[in-house]
């Protein structure tokens, strides 16, 4: 019964190593999805992109996505709500992250 618990917890373990592929998007397409977001709203001028984070699929923060972030917040289309940033998912189709 140990070899059994033990060899599954072993293939669990290098089946967990190999799940670690690389995102279906890159960062390098986030970014110029997020660039040209900002572009198409005449706010490269004055917003740029601070930071590009990976969020791994998982129970608590849903499927894989990339998360951009803003230099600055500005008002969202929703009043009384910021734009902080845009969230990416590996299909290329994002949503506007606000607070």
């Amino acid at each position: 019964m140990k070899s059994i618990i033990l060899t599954l917890i072993l293939v669990c373990s290098v089946t967990a190593l190999r799940g670690d592929n690389l995102p279906a998007l890159s960062a390098t397409d986030a970014v110029a999805l997020a660039q040209a977001d900002l572009a198409s709203r005449g706010l490269e001028s004055t917003i740029y992109i601070v930071q590009v984070l990976f969020k791994k699929e998982s129970l608590m923060s849903g499927p894989a996505h990339w998360d951009v972030y803003w230099s600055a917040p500005f008002d969202a289309q929703t009043e009384g709500r910021k734009e902080i940033g845009l969230n990416i998912a590996m299909d290329g189709s994002y949503k506007r992250s606000v607070k």
